[in-house]
């Protein structure tokens, strides 16, 4: 067996607890945690085509201006939208979504985003999750400030799935990095594992701040395994695509059925970025997208009334189809928004219209800056009332609605 110290962080998940984390106490209640939905963040990175996914198919323009990669009218065949409200309709490979939306448990928000000039992965995925835009001086993400707000008060409240822990959760409140249970363990072959995590626990003098991000890492290690969260099944036949994104969303499901005080997830699926072959290429990541949030749903059942998700992307893709079939960077983008605090039924939008003089250099136009959305999510969910600091020099516009108040 060999581990370096560097490693050991690594493996355990304990790169992702900020050193400089003020407290991290592992009480058997959490009085912020019951107060609060425990909320779901689906990043799609690459830029998700919203106008494909939820699909304007009441506006003209749209089809003059995607000839070949729009999704047919409601109606017109197999390939065709799925209609919502007479205007707006789903890509039919979120068909799965579908129910959800009908019986008020899925709403959308549309032309929704930021304005940046920049069309960068890098740049827009950076402002989006530290949600304080181009002010240089907000290094941490919105959801840790709004957790550093709330307070923390056990190991599992917040946990970034994945590979890494994304942004929008880094900064001095404690979170959990987390890629799969089985990988959240002392990584040993050596049959003296408990007298290895006891050296380790000894590694550092105790005024020393590795000292305490070892004893936190450690005694997750020991709470996940008391929570077991992978011994609950899934329930009610749901049925998650296999996949990676698929595996996170139950993991996230089995830690809201453990108990263990779960607040706030994150999680990513990736390849959205389709320049070319739009059709073909995007509809096999809306069918796991859709198959992945209604398994959860299914899954969770009765527990979704205390569990709001929403999904976001960097930007949108520009209106008008290029020559490879496909759509380039864009501005406006939409949103799915499910969970038992969720006004479902609803495409929420002001529609800025697809004609030629209503587009942003040739995008849709923004017209619901997402942090408004985002906002009324904090305030009627999640009790945040200190909005002006989890998104600073952000004042949000009229609210959508969209939400029930807990």
């Amino acid at each position: 067996m060999h581990c370096t110290r560097r490693g050991f962080f690594r493996t355990t998940g304990a790169a992702a607890l900020p050193l400089l984390a003020p407290r991290l106490a592992f009480a058997q209640d959490s009085k912020a945690a019951a107060a609060t939905d425990t909320l779901v963040v689906v990043f799609q990175r690459g830029g998700m085509d919203a106008l494909n996914a939820i699909v304007p198919h009441g506006d003209a323009d749209y089809y003059r201006l995607r000839p070949t990669i729009g999704v047919p009218r409601p109606g017109s065949g197999t390939s065709a939208a799925l209609d919502l409200d007479g205007y707006f309709g789903l890509n039919p490979a979120l068909a799965p979504l579908l129910p959800l939306y009908q019986n008020g448990r899925l709403a959308a928000v549309h032309a929704t985003g930021f304005s940046l000039s920049s069309r960068s992965h890098f740049d827009c995925q950076d402002f989006m999750e530290r949600a304080a835009l181009l002010n240089a001086g907000v290094s941490n993400g919105w959801l840790n400030r709004y957790l550093e707000l709330s307070g923390v008060t056990r190991t599992f409240e917040a946990v970034g799935v994945g590979a890494a822990v994304p942004y929008s959760l880094r900064g001095n409140a404690p979170v959990i990095g987390l890629r799969s249970f089985a990988e959240f363990a002392l990584r040993t072959q050596s049959a003296r594992v408990d007298a290895i995590a006891d050296t380790y626990a000894r590694l550092y003098d105790s005024q020393t701040l590795l000292a305490s991000s070892s004893r936190r890492a450690l005694a997750a290690l020991d709470e996940l395994a008391l929570a077991n969260p992978g011994q609950y099944p899934v329930e009610n036949g749901a049925a998650y695509p296999a996949t990676t994104f698929g595996d996170q969303l139950k993991q996230v499901a089995q830690l809201v059925k453990a108990g263990v005080g779960l607040r706030v997830a994150s999680l990513d699926i990736g390849n959205w970025d389709h320049h070319d072959n739009l059709v073909a290429e995007l509809a096999p990541l809306l069918d796991e997208l859709g198959r992945g949030l209604a398994a959860f749903d299914t899954d969770l059942g009765t527990r979704m009334a205390g569990v709001t998700l929403a999904t976001m992307t960097e930007f949108g893709r520009r209106v008008q189809e290029n020559a490879s079939r496909g759509s380039d960077h864009g501005s406006g983008y939409g949103m799915l928004l499910m969970g038992g605090g969720v006004i479902g039924r609803n495409v929420y939008r002001n529609w800025p219209g697809l004609a030629d003089n209503q587009l942003y250099r040739g995008d849709l136009a923004i017209t619901t800056d997402y942090r408004t959305v985002l906002s009324e999510l904090i305030e009627k969910r999640m009790g945040g009332s200190d909005l002006a600091r989890v998104f600073p020099g952000f004042t949000p516009g009229p609210r959508l609605g969209a939400f029930v108040a807990r």
